[in-house]
């Protein structure tokens, strides 16, 4: 999701449901505010909200804590704290994560004693999902290795949309993995986690797929209640096969089990029925391209003609350049 406005009421009423615990006695009292929210989402997983960033992107970060093989897994790593409120006092990612107490984790950090070693996988190289990476640069960070020319230095500034917002653009090295790539532990053991090439929504984006808690991860593919968009780099073909295989591919693991997948978005959409939002955001896309959806709005970006589209409900909409609605229908 790229700069747009969603409104925090919502959230902010919610805060006192899943607010880190700050008000501690003894030398570890901590401050009183944080640029973070986090709420338990599995029994190793929770969901990290940067919830008022200065960009109103509000992604979701996702961290797995692997006790037994020394590991904590950060997939995507949000706006680096760039709060909208001035008086954030705890605005850096990894602080959060190693002195921030948690209620949904028995009131301690999630890296307490910064005991785990960090493993970070980027879902794509958006800006709101990379900002924080330099604060991880003493661990193996993972990309897609699907387009490496994509990910090229001197093409990050612009494919991270930084150049276009006119900031910084992270420095880092990530390990470029293939389709189907397990992911391994700091110490080489295999975890449970299984990363998978899923370009569409930009050609780096991946998939993550967490065998033990029956949990796919999206990124940016796709999320409800929010536009999902695509840069002008981005391709509704691909978009299509990918959102084909994912839907194939829990099918077979809802089959072998008899268990649910849940499905975990960048932004808006977490721990849902993965079938069904798969299959609903598919049908609606195709909605789409037969013309069954019209279009909402119509402006300029980065020198293309962009398009909006959404659903009666606003459960799914699309914002897009209109050359890849094009592509799509041809």
């Amino acid at each position: 999701m790229v700069t747009q406005a969603i409104s925090n009421t919502s959230l902010m009423c919610r805060l006192k449901d899943v607010i880190p615990v700050h008000s501690a006695q003894g030398p570890t009292a901590l401050p009183n505010s944080s640029a973070f929210i986090a709420s338990r989402l599995t029994p190793t997983t929770f969901l990290v909200k940067e919830y008022d960033d200065i960009y109103s992107e509000q992604p979701y970060i996702y961290v797995k804590l692997i006790q037994q093989l020394n590991t904590i897994i950060v997939v995507d790593t949000g706006c680096g704290g760039t709060s909208s409120n001035p008086n954030i006092e705890i605005k850096r990612l990894r602080e959060f994560l190693e002195t921030v107490r948690i209620e949904d984790n028995d009131g301690r950090p999630l890296n307490e004693g910064r005991r785990m070693k960090y493993l970070v996988i980027l879902s794509h190289c958006h800006y709101d999902h990379i900002l924080a990476v330099e604060q991880f640069s003493d661990s193996v960070i993972l990309a897609s290795g699907y387009s490496p020319e994509f990910l090229r230095p001197s093409k990050l500034p612009e494919h991270s949309l930084c150049q276009e917002l006119g900031i910084e653009t992270p420095s880092y090295s990530p390990n470029l993995v293939d389709h189907m790539h397990r992911v391994l532990s700091s110490d080489g053991k295999q975890t449970s986690m299984t990363i998978m090439h899923s370009p569409g929504h930009t050609p780096d984006e991946l998939a993550v797929y967490d065998e033990d808690e029956r949990m796919l991860y999206v990124g940016d593919t796709l999320y409800e209640n929010a536009p999902i968009i695509f840069p002008k780099e981005g391709s509704i073909i691909d978009w299509m096969e990918t959102v084909d295989e994912l839907i194939s591919f829990v099918g077979d693991k809802e089959s072998q089990s008899g268990l649910a997948v849940k499905i975990n978005a960048g932004h808006e959409t977490a721990g849902q029925p993965a079938l069904q939002v798969l299959t609903s955001a598919k049908g609606f896309m195709e909605d789409v391209l037969r013309g069954s959806e019209k279009v909402q709005r119509r402006w300029t970006k980065r020198g293309e003609e962009t398009v909006m589209y959404e659903q009666d409900g606003k459960r799914f909409a699309l914002i897009c350049p209109e050359r890849l609605i094009a592509e799509a229908r041809k």
